[in-house]
């Protein structure tokens, strides 16, 4: 462990496109590690093929190795493998009829316009709406500080029309959108979801039915 910290903080000094020249006492102070302790670790990560280097008369030449360099690219990879999948957001509610506005909004062109450019599908013009569940509300307040995708407000015929965004996810496993309106005349334990498909009759659902809908974004 102190050896691969040892080398995160050499590739943070930019040792992995070129050679640089360090005192052990300034790594050990950076790494709050006694200068004997980093002198020893730079010598396995030598030893190992690491990192190379060229004694000089007060401080070392350093460079991190093509091997040392993909043993980081590894690690990252898998990390972003890791915190990607616990940072997956999975919520679970039931079908419900909503307020029958969703049909109207979907079919302003000026939504529809940005919703094709900026999600990738044309919508089918009207929203799914889930009653979430006790335990999930809270995660409504995840999803919102997500940056998502944003469409634009406008106004018409003297009427404006706000801002909204989108949060990519999959419903029963269909593509489709999480939106969050600025102004919103559900409460937290609602959330309304576009997708390119009626779902009603794509995923055969009647009220009450139980809709899972997961976070890709």
């Amino acid at each position: 462990m102190k050896e691969l910290k040892v080398l995160l903080v050499l590739a943070e000094m930019v040792c992995l496109e070129k050679d640089i020249a360090i005192k052990t006492s300034d790594l050990g102070k950076k790494l709050k590690m006694p200068q004997q302790t980093v002198s020893r670790i730079l010598l396995n990560l030598i030893k190992n093929d690491l990192v190379k280097k060229i004694k000089g008369i007060r401080s070392y030449v350093v460079r991190i190795t093509p091997k040392g360099k993909k043993l980081l690219e590894n690690l990252k990879s898998d990390l972003d493998n890791v915190f990607k999948r616990t940072g997956e957001i999975g919520i679970t509610g039931k079908l419900v009829d909503g307020l029958r506005d969703g049909k109207y909004y979907m079919s302003l062109i000026e939504y529809r316009k940005q919703f094709e450019k900026k999600l990738g599908f044309k919508p089918y013009p009207g929203t799914l709406n889930i009653r979430l569940n006790a335990e999930d509300e809270t995660v409504k307040d995840q999803i919102k500080r997500i940056d998502g995708i944003p469409i634009q407000g406008f106004v018409k015929k003297d009427r404006v029309y706000g801002s909204l965004k989108c949060v990519r996810c999959r419903i029963n496993q269909i593509e489709g959108s999480i939106i969050i309106p600025e102004r919103s005349h559900y409460g937290s334990e609602i959330i309304e979801l576009i997708s390119p498909f009626e779902l009603r009759k794509k995923l055969k659902l009647i009220n009450g039915d139980e809709v899972f809908v997961e976070v890709v974004e």
